[in-house]
This record gives C-alpha cells, structure tokens and sequence, in this order.
C-alpha cells in the first residue's frame, strides 16, 4: 500500500499521537490546549481543524477528556 506522506499527516491518529506525547512531556499529566496548538504547529500541523480532529479522535475511543482549555490522559 502506497500513502501520500501529506495525507497521513492529517489523519487523526498522526495528531492524536502528537498530542498524547505533549501531555507525556508534562509532568503534571494534563495540558493546555494552547500548548498543545503550539506543539503540533512546531511539527507541522498549522490548521485548527487537525487539532479538532485529532482531539475528537482521541476523545471517542476513551484516551482523553477535556474540560474548558484543559486536556488530560484518563486513568
């Protein structure tokens, strides 16, 4: 299978995978979404609807929760 190296920089689960690696980075287990903003535009990913996407994803199979500008692993 052949994939377009840009098409798999905007699937979910890339941007999921750097988000989970930004709160890792924290030692406090949670982070702020602006930091995250700032993490995943460092890698490359500048638009808002990646950080969406990849936050819904993340939130639909039970990895993360949020509240207001918060983001945390659940246990």
């Amino acid at each position: 299978m052949i994939a377009n190296p840009n098409v798999l920089k905007s699937s979910a689960m890339y941007i999921g995978y750097h988000i989970l690696r930004e709160i890792q980075k924290q030692d406090e287990g949670k982070v702020s979404i602006y930091d995250v903003s700032k993490a995943l535009k460092t890698s490359g990913i500048v638009g808002s609807r990646q950080l969406i996407m990849g936050l819904a994803f993340l939130y639909s199979v039970g990895i993360v929760d949020f509240e207001e500008a918060m983001i945390w692993v659940k246990k």
